[in-house]
Formats: C-alpha cells, structure tokens, sequence
C-alpha cells in the first residue's frame, strides 16, 4: 500500500472527480466496470486499473461514488473489497446511501481496521458540496480529497449523518421541485402563459433560486437526459424506508414518490427531475384518471 486515493465509480458523479482531484496534486487511481469510463478517467490524469484488485492494494484512502446502497454492498461486501483494504485504510462513501447501510459497513469496516467516513454529494448552483458523516480524525484524512473534489464539505456529525443530512436535502429539493409542477399544471389547466410566469413571479415573496432555475425548465419542457429523475426517486425511497426506522411522518414525501414513479413508467428514463410536470400537464404521460363521484354525499 502507498499513499494515493483510489476511487471505484466513474458515473454521473464519479466522472467529474478525477479532474479536480489531479489538479489540487492528488493522486488518483480510478476503477470503473465501463472501459469507456476508464478511458476518460485516463485522459483527466488518473492511473487506471483494469482491475478493482490492483487500485484496492495501490492505495490508502477508497472513494466509492456508486449509484445505490446495493451496488455499495456488492463492491465492498461481494466483490471483497473491505476485506482486501489494508488495516488503517479509510474508505470515504460518496454515494447516497440508507444511513442503516451506512452504519452497518461502519461496524464492519471497524471489524477490520478500516475507518468509514460517509460523504454523499449534492450539486448546489456553486458547484458539488458534501455532507460527511464519521470520527474527526478520520475526516481531517480525507480533508485533502474533499476540499479538492467539492466547493464546500460540511462534517454534520457521527457516522450515518452524513447520509441523513442528504436524504433530508433530497426530500427538500424533490417537494420543492413537485410543488412547482403542480403549480404549473394548475396554471396551464386555467389557460395561463406558462412563459410569462417566470419573470411575474420573480417579483413576488414565492422567488427562489430552485424557482428561478426549474420553472423555466418546466415550462418549455426541457427535460434533460443525466436519468437522475429515477436516481431522485430511489433517494425518496430511502427517505421513506429511513422514515420508518426512525418513527419520522414523510407525508409529502410519499405523495411525491408517487409522482416520480409514475412518470418513470409512461417517460424516459434519462429524464431529469424537472419531467415531474408531466404529471400534471393537461396531457401529462401519467395524469390520473378522473373517477366518477356518488351523487350520494355523506357526512
């Protein structure tokens, strides 16, 4: 084992580590299952390996930037990544994770003598911020790497509140984004010029940078192909399973999840999260059906 940091994921997220990282002078050994992603990584600088073994063995700190808590536990569980990691190794887990998840691999990687730290990761409009979860002196190791890859880390706490504060940042943003929506449906139902809305409401006490940004999107259906919509809806599902383990109400949560999943069904599966409006649009992809009501009222 020598000093360098290893990172295992070259996705939507992963792909975009590797050039800061080389840039703040820090050496970067990347692993991905696709060549293609391999080949970019290379071109940003890393040392690329053909197999997870090699990077494992070449470095000290792992970086996991994984699509979901399975993948997460397939690499280091299955594929026998923790037990390969040399003892005093740190392995920082970028992905969204269930914070359950998050603290079982804790208690393993202790098992071995590596130190987990939870780092999961959020665009804001100044860039890629994280939210770190674990012991202090395990993330001022990782500092290095954080600072380099984000424009803010922000260490919330103990194991796991790492993964809690992104499910909480997920469950804002993705009700926000609903909101606006059904908004926009309820606007277009009545006849109103979705394009004038976004500079009308601007001047109002409803402006937001997340209006100011999705609206627009929304309005002339601009949807995108990154697929972090059905990303999205797999982290609301961890806010209701986490929900549910902790004893939380995520009413708004629930409804919204059904909104995502629908939309998913009848759309495209690249779509970003502004497709929501789909739903609601006069001729959304999955409007719900009009039920006929009773004459009979009761009370």
């Amino acid at each position: 084992m020598s000093a360098g940091y290893g990172l295992i994921g070259l996705g939507n997220v992963g792909s975009g580590l590797v050039a800061p990282a080389r840039a703040a002078g820090l050496p970067v050994h990347a692993y991905d299952l696709d060549p293609e992603a391999r080949r970019r990584a290379g071109e940003a600088g890393a040392t690329v390996h053909e197999q997870v073994e090699s990077l494992v063995d070449a470095v000290d700190v792992l970086v996991l930037s994984l699509p979901n808590a399975d993948v997460v536990d397939a690499v280091l569980l299955e594929g026998g990544v923790l037990n390969r990691l040399a003892a005093g190794s740190v392995c920082v887990d970028m992905s969204t994770n269930l914070p359950a998840r998050t603290l079982a691999l804790t208690a393993k990687g202790h098992d071995r003598g590596v130190a987990m730290v939870d780092a999961p990761v959020s665009y804001g409009p100044e860039g890629l911020v994280s939210f770190v979860g674990g012991d202090p002196e395990d993330v001022a190791r990782v500092c290095p790497w954080l600072d380099a890859v984000t424009v803010r880390a922000f260490h919330m706490g103990p194991h796991g509140h790492g993964q809690y504060v992104k499910l909480v940042q997920n469950m804002l943003n993705g009700v926000i984004m609903g909101v606006i929506g059904e908004a926009l449906g309820f606007a277009e139902h009545a006849g109103v010029d979705l394009a004038l809305l976004p500079e009308a409401l601007s001047w109002t006490g409803s402006r937001s940078g997340m209006l100011e940004r999705v609206l627009p999107a929304m309005a002339e259906r601009r949807y995108g192909a990154s697929g972090t919509m059905a990303l999205h809806s797999k982290d609301m599902g961890y806010v209701l399973q986490t929900a549910a383990e902790i004893g939380a109400r995520a009413p708004f949560t629930a409804a919204l999840r059904g909104v995502f999943e629908d939309v998913l069904a009848a759309g495209n599966p690249r779509w970003t999260q502004t497709a929501l409006v789909e739903w609601y649009l006069s001729d959304g992809v999955a409007a719900p059906q009009r039920t006929e009501i009773d004459d009979e009222v009761t009370t």
